[in-house]
């Protein structure tokens, strides 16, 4: 036999007993409105009956609550999952290369020059370059990498560096080479081209020499100039 003995009080009088379930029942038909009171051996007065069961909109409440939290949780979830995806992406290629190429070369040296400068520095790196791969022989490469930095306290700055690696044939994966860590190179500067030549000041070409001045018939017949004295000896 049951032991559950719950009373309800409706209209005035007190009625029961009554199990939870058969409670539950009336309540959620109807036939007992969710504000009555209930009582049962252990308690000093009568309490709301919904402290008793939960009436079914407030199950419904509660289920589109559960329902609606998941769904934003989910989404939030999903949310930060896209956001990450490249930098997951970009991840797992710096730490699984095992081709000997020169991508495979230019993600591991990525992967090595994060580690080298902290995995909380955010690195924006240049696009691959084929000509950034210098390979020193069968088994030795150096890779020159541009990336943007920021991280901490520090303001944003662009590096250049450049990542020693070797070749382990015995783990067919890329692995740093020098000791110290990615070795901070210096940019070479562009070419500096020739300044044009100034324009000369006279646009309309160079000016010809000027000609010996000439004696006239008059000056050369006068007085005391040598023609004269020429004429006269004459």
């Amino acid at each position: 036999m049951s032991q559950e003995r719950y009373f309800l009080y409706l209209d005035g009088v007190q009625r029961g007993p009554y199990t939870v379930a058969h409670i539950g029942h009336m309540v959620n038909s109807g036939i007992v409105h969710h504000s009555a009171m209930f009582w049962c051996e252990g308690l000093e007065q009568w309490q709301p009956v919904t402290q008793l069961i939960v009436h079914k909109d407030e199950k419904k409440r509660r289920r589109i609550s559960v329902s609606a939290w998941m769904l934003g949780f989910l989404g939030v979830l999903f949310l930060l999952l896209w956001m990450a995806a490249p930098t997951l992406r970009e991840g797992w290629r710096e730490q699984h290369q095992v081709e000997r190429t020169a991508l495979g070369a230019y993600w591991s040296a990525r992967g090595v020059l994060r580690a080298h400068l902290g995995w909380f520095s955010a690195l924006r790196f240049s696009d691959f370059n084929p000509a950034q791969v210098v390979f020193v022989d069968d088994g030795h490469a150096y890779v020159i990498l541009e990336a943007d930095v920021s991280g901490g306290d520090s303001a944003q700055r662009r590096g250049r560096w450049q990542v020693d690696l070797r070749y382990d044939k015995r783990l067919q994966a890329w692995m740093p080479d020098a000791t110290d860590g990615p070795k901070a190179s210096a940019k070479s500067e562009a070419p500096v081209k020739p300044e044009p030549a100034e324009p000369s000041a006279n646009p309309e070409g160079p000016t010809e020499p000027a000609s010996s001045p000439t004696l006239s018939a008059k000056e050369a017949a006068a007085p005391g100039s040598e023609s004269a004295a020429e004429a006269a000896g004459r």
